[in-house]
């Protein structure tokens, strides 16, 4: 099977063949996740990714486990990118991979041992992000740099990244990244179009977010 790019309209945007891992996660752009691959399907769809420079798709479980018969994915993942491997005597494989992009299944196929799709890349053309207005990053900013203070004040273990973005489609999925919400809430940002809207709902959630947090901080030190 080979990667082959198809540009769209929007040159921005193209369609591909990736491998398909459901799994009970979601994976934001720019997000790390760590992997122990031990079911033979999965050992060989990491050794085909790593034999054509492939990145494989990383898609929540809608239906269905992560092992045994394939489960049913949600319609929007994330690519994620192989950046090491460690391999173990008995076969298995430890990964640590990194989030490039999300995208859009439009159909999957189901003739090799493991999930493949045809994938659409989902991106904010560059028009759009410099259509957010500053005002709106501005806020975001405001809020999640609360949200990172409040939650280290709250938890012991809970580290700040060392540097925000500046770009806030990078903004944004940090925040989906470093939020403590559920995976369907995850996956909800995950799929939300364009960057303002994303922004707008972070926004929401950071304000809740942050509610919840001084409320938990103030009766604790009560």
């Amino acid at each position: 099977m080979r990667n082959a790019e198809v540009l769209s309209n929007n040159q921005t945007s193209y369609e591909r063949q990736i491998p398909l891992f459901p799994l009970q996660a979601v994976l934001f752009p720019g997000g790390f996740l760590p992997l122990r691959i031990f079911e033979p399907r999965y050992r060989t769809m990491i050794k085909f990714c790593l034999e054509h420079e492939s990145e494989f798709g990383v898609v929540l479980i809608k239906e269905g486990e992560e092992v045994g018969e394939a489960a049913t994915p949600y319609e929007v993942g994330t690519a994620a990118r192989i950046l090491h491997v460690e391999n173990l005597d008995d076969g298995r494989m430890n990964i640590i991979t990194a989030g490039e992009y999300r995208f859009q299944i439009l159909e999957i196929q189901e003739h090799l041992a493991y999930l493949t799709g045809r994938v659409r890349m989902l991106d904010d053309p560059d028009a759009e992000i410099e259509a957010v207005s500053e005002s709106l990053t501005t806020r975001t900013e405001e809020l999640y740099q609360a949200y990172e203070a409040l939650s280290s004040r709250l938890i012991f273990a809970w580290h700040p990244p060392e540097e925000q973005p500046d770009d806030p489609r990078e903004l944004a999925y940090q925040i989906g990244i470093r939020l403590r919400i559920s995976l369907e809430e995850k996956q909800n940002l995950l799929e939300t179009i364009p960057l303002e809207q994303l922004l707008t709902r972070e926004i929401e959630i950071l304000t809740d977010q942050n509610r919840r947090i001084a409320f938990q901080l103030t009766a604790r030190n009560n």
